[in-house]
C-alpha cells in the first residue's frame, strides 16, 4: 500500500485549543508504538538504508531532534516570534547507536516536549508563529496536531521497512 509523502500532505490549522489533550495523548504514545516496533528487531534490519533512504533507527532520531525543534517553537509562540525555527531535515547517524540508546533518545526528548506543552498556559494556546515552510500561522494546538501526524507518517515508514526487509 502506498502512502503520500510528508511534503506532499495537505494540511489544515486553526484547531480548538480543547483538542489539545488529544494530541498529548497521540504524542506520548508513539514512545509505546515505537517499543513494540523495534522490539525484537534484529539490528542490521534497524540500521539499514533501504535504497538508500533512512533507516529505523534514523526515523526514530528525527523524531528526537523533531522533538528538540518543538520545544523551542512552543516558546517562540509564546514569546510572539514571527517565524518559528527550521525544522530538521537530515537526522544525525544513528545508525552506530543501539537501538536502546536511540529509543531513549527519543523517549527523554518526547517527555520534555510533552511536559513543555503541560506547562503552556490556556491564554498562550491561542499564540501563534508563521511555520517557515508552510507559510502559514501555527498555535501551540496546531503543532502538537502536526508533531502527531508526522509521528504517524514515520512509524508508517518504520513498517514498511521492517515488512520489506522481514518478508520472505
Amino acid at each position: 500500500m502506498n502512502s503520500i509523502p510528508w511534503f506532499e500532505r495537505k494540511l489544515s490549522f486553526g484547531l480548538p485549543k480543547e483538542m489539545l489533550p488529544y494530541y498529548l495523548e497521540r504524542l506520548e504514545g508513539t514512545i509505546f508504538r515505537i517499543e513494540q516496533k523495534v522490539k525484537g528487531v534484529d539490528d542490521k534490519i534497524l540500521s539499514t538504508q533501504p535504497g538508500g533512504k533512512w533507516s529505523i533507527k534514523q526515523h526514530i532520531g528525527h523524531l528526537a531532534e523533531v522533538d528538540e525543534i518543538a520545544n523551542k517553537r512552543i516558546g517562540e509562540m509564546q514569546a510572539g516570534t514571527e517565524v518559528m525555527s527550521p525544522a530538521v531535515f537530515e537526522p544525525k547517524d544513528y545508525n552506530p547507536w543501539s537501538i536502546d540508546r536511540v529509543v531513549e533518545y527519543f523517549r527523554a526528548n518526547r517527555k520534555s516536549n510533552l511536559l513543555r506543552y503541560a506547562a503552556v498556559p490556556e491564554t498562550d494556546l491561542l499564540k501563534s508563529s508563521m511555520h517557515p515552510r508552510l507559510k502559514v500561522p501555527m498555535t501551540p494546538v496546531d503543532l502538537a496536531w502536526f508533531d502527531a501526524e508526522h509521528d504517524d507518517h514515520h512509524l508508517v515508514k518504520i513498517n514498511e521497512i521492517i515488512f520489506t526487509l522481514t518478508k520472505s
